[in-house]
């Protein structure tokens, strides 16, 4: 320990890259991608905070991106967004990236689905969502 800080560089998003790390601070994770797929505009896959020695851990992209740890763990990205997990701060690990999320938007109604997607429809499309297995068939 040489008196520093240490930070590490938060993770990129979908839509922006993260924020480097300095000597006195850790790097903000990247923004995540707003996506018209859903019936009402959703940010998703935002970037991990990253995560320092002696001082606070970075804040997470919008979208789901976990905070960077400090004396804790990295914190988790947000489960269905695709968000990363922020930053350990080298005695502790990262949290683990958010699951994931499969969006679709169509002009028609699907035929049939598995799985249990959340459907909805508005101004002439119809929304599925799957967040665990599943399958679409137009």
């Amino acid at each position: 320990y040489l008196g520093g800080v240490y930070g590490t560089g938060g993770g990129g998003g979908a839509g922006a890259a993260g924020q480097d790390g300095t000597s006195s601070a850790a790097g903000a994770g990247g923004a995540g991608k707003t996506t018209t797929a859903k019936s009402s505009n959703t940010t998703l896959g935002g970037g991990g905070g990253g995560g320092a020695y002696t001082t606070s851990g970075a804040a997470g992209g919008s979208g789901g991106g976990g905070a960077g740890g400090t004396t804790l763990n990295g914190t988790a990205g947000t489960a269905n967004t695709g968000g990363g997990g922020g930053g350990g701060n080298g005695a502790n690990p990262g949290g683990a990236g958010g699951s994931g999320i499969v969006l679709i938007k169509a002009p028609q109604a699907a035929s049939s689905t598995t799985g249990s997607p959340t459907t909805s429809s508005s101004g002439g499309y119809y929304y599925y969502e799957f967040t665990g297995s599943g399958s679409i068939t137009f």
